[in-house]
This record gives C-alpha cells, sequence and structure tokens, in this order.
C-alpha cells in the first residue's frame, strides 16, 4: 500500500509540475515578426527589412532601403505611427542619398506609446527634384492591439 501511495504523490508532482510549466509559458506573448519589402510609385525606391512586434505599444525594425534608378534623385523612408482612430506622429526621416544602385541598412527603428500602436505605416519615397516626391505607404496591422 505504502508503494502505491508513493506512486500516486510521484505522479500528481509530475502533472503539476507540467501543468505549471505549460501555465507559465502561456502568461508572457512572443514577439511576432513580419517580412517588409515594397517600393515608390516611380520605382526610384525600394525596401526590404523585417519588423518586429514586441508588444500592444511598441515595435523595432530592419529596413534597407535602395536607390534603385540612376535618375539622380535621392531617396528615403520614415514610419507613420498610427495610434487608431485620428491620432499619429511621424517617425525620424531616414534618407539615402549614395546614388545609383547604391543600398543603407538601419537596424534597431523602434517605436513605443504606451496608450498603444495600431500599425505603423512605412513611407517609402523618391525625393523628385523639383517637384512632388514620389511616395507609397505600406501599412502593417499590430497583431497585439487592441
Amino acid at each position: 500500500m505504502r508503494a502505491r501511495s508513493r506512486v500516486v504523490a510521484g505522479l500528481v508532482s509530475v502533472f503539476m509540475a507540467l501543468a505549471l510549466t505549460f501555465v507559465g509559458a502561456g502568461s508572457a506573448a512572443a514577439d511576432q515578426s513580419k517580412s517588409l519589402s515594397g517600393k515608390s510609385p516611380d520605382g526610384g525606391a525600394s525596401f526590404s527589412g523585417t519588423l518586429t512586434w514586441t508588444g500592444r505599444g511598441s515595435f523595432k525594425a530592419d529596413v534597407t532601403l535602395k536607390d534603385a534608378k540612376c535618375d539622380g534623385n535621392p531617396v528615403y523612408f520614415y514610419f507613420i505611427i498610427n495610434k487608431g482612430w485620428t491620432s499619429e506622429w511621424q517617425g525620424k526621416r531616414r534618407d539615402n542619398n549614395e546614388g545609383c544602385g547604391k543600398t543603407i541598412t538601419w537596424k534597431g527603428i523602434s517605436g513605443s506609446d504606451s496608450n498603444g500602436i495600431y500599425g505603423p505605416t512605412l513611407r517609402v519615397c523618391t525625393d523628385i527634384r523639383p517637384g512632388l516626391d514620389s511616395c507609397k505607404d505600406y501599412g502593417n496591422d499590430n497583431p497585439y492591439f487592441p
């Protein structure tokens, strides 16, 4: 009888440990990454990279920007941070003035807002001189919002 109660107690301990392991694993949300790519409407700017959501109100990104045309026009991008409804703010503009076929990579770009971020839009542009810039927006929804 004693051996049987020790076996039962051992099995109960194992199941409790497994239950705690699974409960603990589910309590923290894992980062979610997504590939980024696109180009400006005139084809002068192209980009690629990775956007990683680190929570409801934060993300980080690595972006490579290429001057894809030999037209003498520099290229740039920036993030527009959409906080939901009509509230947004604009991130730092990042320029590539290196010329035809050259790329620049920015690592560790980040954005955060304590009230949450609905989604960052990456706006990529060719700086047309003179004239209106050729820009296109690429939206990225936050899987943690709301």
